[in-house]
């Protein structure tokens, strides 16, 4: 039998399923590593993204109103209440004299110059006065009362009947200053030819207890019964001495006198200064420049019988020089806005049953130049009995059947 020769098979033929599985494994893991190396490089190299900002066109919307109202709360000033002190003609049949009388509501005065944001601010006006006819507003307010003879009796005619003049306008001076709104400053000076006797050294807040002072301070001038003489009479040594310290107080006055004073004389240094021309201040001009450099108010009230400057020139005087010595003396106190110089009003007492063109006369000549300057008003009083309420009436009326001619 012939011998059938084996051929020899290769390993891959010899194995030729198992090669045919480990080729098909090779090519599979050579495409892995190919992918996986072709994402890693993708990812490596991959470029970062850039943003660019673009402008897009967006419509504008109108805007609209609100369609709800609303309702929006201002707030108003509270009403400011305007004060009138008044001293009147008086009604026979009614009280008189009942201040602050109110005369309506009205607003306030906004500013009181460079001083008196403190009244502005809670509402309440200057205070409007009325005295003996000359009317004037002022927050400081100063009184230069004639309290000699003329006023006080005439000359040797004393009894009740003629003091009634001197104790009409004394009560009326305190019913006016009764009547001040707390907030003022006020203070009150007699005078007579070469006497200056102030109330108070400086001035007073019109307080109730204030008030009461004035009262207390004037209660012995005056007296309808008893010894008669003006308050400056008979006055004690003291006096002079005390000119030259003023303020020094001064007690122990005559009984028809003040009840204290505190006299007063310009110093020499003032009168060179403002007043070289004449014989110095005298009179109501000495009251004047005493409330001009010592209490400083922004109204001055003076009520007089006569224009007295110079005793050298009588009545007639120099009234221009006056008003220029005030003026100057205003201007180194006030400075130089004249809108912050205080107003002077002057009212001149007509004598008794005689006609008031004297008076008149008086105050448009001679006083005429001092109000002008110092935009201040003027009265007469030609009738004492007018400003009489019914129980000094009925007074009057008594000591005139008594006394009277």
């Amino acid at each position: 039998m012939a011998e059938t020769k084996r051929v020899k098979k290769g390993f891959f033929a010899a194995h030729a399923k198992s090669s045919a599985a480990m080729i098909s494994l090779g090519i599979h893991a050579v495409l892995i590593v190919i992918a996986l190396s072709f994402v890693a490089v993708t990812v490596i190299q991959k470029d970062d993204q850039k943003f660019e900002a673009k402008q897009v066109n967006r419509p504008k919307q109108q805007l609209k109103r609100l369609q709800v109202p609303v309702k929006v709360k201002q707030n108003k000033p509270k009403p400011k209440l305007r004060k009138r002190v008044v001293v009147k003609n008086v009604q026979r049949k009614t009280p008189e004299f009942k201040m602050p009388e109110i005369t309506g509501v009205k607003g306030g005065m906004g500013a009181l110059g460079d001083g008196g944001g403190g009244i502005a601010s809670i509402g309440f006006s200057m205070p409007e006065m009325d005295f003996f006819g000359a009317k004037a507003k002022g927050e400081k307010v100063v009184f230069v009362v004639h309290f000699g003879p003329a006023t006080i009796n005439e000359g040797d005619r004393k009894n009740p009947f003629t003091r009634m003049t001197g104790l009409t306008i004394r009560n009326r001076l305190e019913d006016l200053i009764m009547g001040l709104p707390e907030f003022t400053l006020f203070n009150v000076t007699a005078f007579w030819a070469n006497d200056n006797w102030a109330m108070s050294p400086e001035m007073l807040l019109a307080t109730p207890e204030n008030k009461q002072k004035v009262k207390d301070w004037m209660a012995p001038v005056n007296p309808l019964e008893g010894k008669y003489e003006h308050c400056f009479a008979g006055a004690p040594s003291s006096i002079r001495s005390a000119y030259q310290k003023y303020p020094t107080r001064v007690e122990n006055l005559p009984s028809y006198a003040t009840k204290w004073a505190y006299p007063y004389d310009v110093p020499k240094a003032a009168e060179a200064k403002y007043l070289s021309d004449g014989k110095g201040f005298v009179h109501w001009n000495r009251g004047v420049a005493w409330a001009l450099l010592e209490q400083k108010p922004d109204t001055i009230f003076v009520l007089t019988t006569n224009y007295i400057d110079d005793w050298g020139n009588g009545d007639k005087g120099k009234p221009n020089s006056v008003a220029k010595a005030f003026g100057n003396m205003c201007r180194d106190i006030y400075g130089p806005d004249r809108k912050k110089w205080p107003t002077i009003n002057v009212v001149v007492l007509a004598k008794a049953g005689k006609d008031s063109t004297g008076a008149n006369n008086v105050l448009s000549g001679q006083f005429g130049p001092i109000v002008s300057a110092f935009k201040g008003d003027g009265s007469v009083i030609d009738d004492i009995t007018k400003f009489m309420n019914d129980k000094e009436e009925e007074l009057f009326r008594k000591y005139r059947a008594e006394y009277g001619n």
